[in-house]
């Protein structure tokens, strides 16, 4: 259990990462704002990116050690 824990952390870790990198590309470069559906603008911002970090490293933090 605690394993499958672990790696629901590491891909929300890889996940809030991705939408950071997407976040930073449709701040600098707001041409690209037409590419991106409505209903995901907002789970792809910086905001919702540093949630899935944040509870991926606190499933990564609470593994036995």
């Amino acid at each position: 259990m605690m394993g499958l824990l672990a790696a629901i952390g590491v891909l929300l870790v890889l996940f809030g990462v991705s939408v950071l990198i997407i976040a930073g590309v449709r701040h600098f470069f707001p041409s690209t704002e037409n590419w991106i559906p409505d209903e995901f603008r907002r789970a792809l911002s910086c905001q919702f990116a540093a949630y899935y970090v944040l509870a991926g490293l606190l499933l990564l933090l609470i593994q036995p050690a």
